[in-house]
């Protein structure tokens, strides 16, 4: 049975799902039915979908035939300090995609996500991020909360340490870096850069609309679902009714909190842009200046 050697890790709210149903379409590539079955990152607390027997997760890629590439999407690997070695230890020669965003806007699009899910109950984003400290010692969780790491909002939005723990990992030449802005300025030239790291023919065809390509993989999804066990359908309906991707963002920021993320998390982008040795989009200035 197939082993998986792509992993898309993160970041969450990337439009790692989006690239997921881009990659759906090719023909050289597998990727399993349930985007995140989160097998890796042992230090974790256990994701209520995730794939914990390695037989069940294998089954995940049954249907991969001669792929070249077989792949899946668990962003909270983000969050784990052993995801990386372990996935590497799994399949050493693995190939590793990283997406990346404007880090408040990431924050405030998971925060908006936890809220629909129940795993958030602080509706003010303010006040979420002052529950951080309590949070991280198992105090003032929300009564439905099923991932607490989660909540952590500014160490997610921290991006140079798991860029850096991939890096050393698994070296540069296996692990490719793609920001949201990048994607939705021209997906065309992002994928044809992602398919080339990849290893597959980059002049395939591939719709960007997300309607229609969604429609495009139709097909390949309802196979999959026919091979499917009955726990995977299980999760995949529960994520499918519970992990609502589409709502609002919430409230935009007010100026002096968003100075003062922005300021606070400069030094970090100022790592990461040394990391991946070129300069990033304004993130980490006010957007009055």
């Amino acid at each position: 049975m197939r082993k998986p050697n792509f992993f898309i890790v993160g970041a969450p709210r990337c439009a790692t799902t989006t690239v997921y149903t881009y990659l759906k379409q090719h023909p050289d590539i597998f990727l399993s039915l349930l985007k995140e079955p989160l097998f890796f990152g042992s230090d974790l607390t256990p994701h209520p979908l995730a794939i914990s027997d390695e037989a069940a997760y294998l089954r995940l890629f049954a249907g991969a035939g001669e792929a070249r590439v077989v792949g899946e999407g668990s962003v909270f690997y983000w969050m784990s300090k052993r995801a990386a070695g372990e996935i590497h230890a799994w399949s050493p020669e693995a190939r590793i995609l990283i997406m990346l965003r404007d880090p408040l806007e990431m924050m405030q699009s998971l925060h908006a996500l936890f809220l629909r899910t129940g795993n958030e109950e602080l509706e003010d984003f303010a006040r979420a991020l002052e529950a951080e400290a309590a949070r991280a010692q198992g105090q003032r969780l929300p009564a439905r909360v099923y991932f607490p790491e989660g909540l952590q909002y500014r160490a997610l939005a921290r991006f140079s340490e798991a860029v850096e723990r991939f890096l050393r990992v698994f070296g540069e030449q296996r692990v490719h870096v793609l920001l949201f802005e990048e994607l939705m300025n021209d997906p065309k030239r992002a994928m044809r850069g992602l398919l080339d790291f990849l290893g597959v023919d980059p002049e395939v065809s591939l719709e960007f609309d997300p309607v229609r390509a969604a429609q495009r993989i139709r097909p390949l999804v309802l196979r999959q679902m026919r091979a499917a066990s009955p726990e995977v359908l299980e999760k995949l309906e529960r994520k499918t009714a519970k992990h609502l991707h589409h709502g609002p963002r919430g409230a935009p920021l007010p100026t002096e909190l968003e100075a003062r993320l922005r300021e606070e998390l400069r030094p970090d982008g100022e790592r990461l842009e040394a990391l991946l040795g070129r300069p990033l989009p304004s993130w980490y200035r006010p957007r009055a200046a």
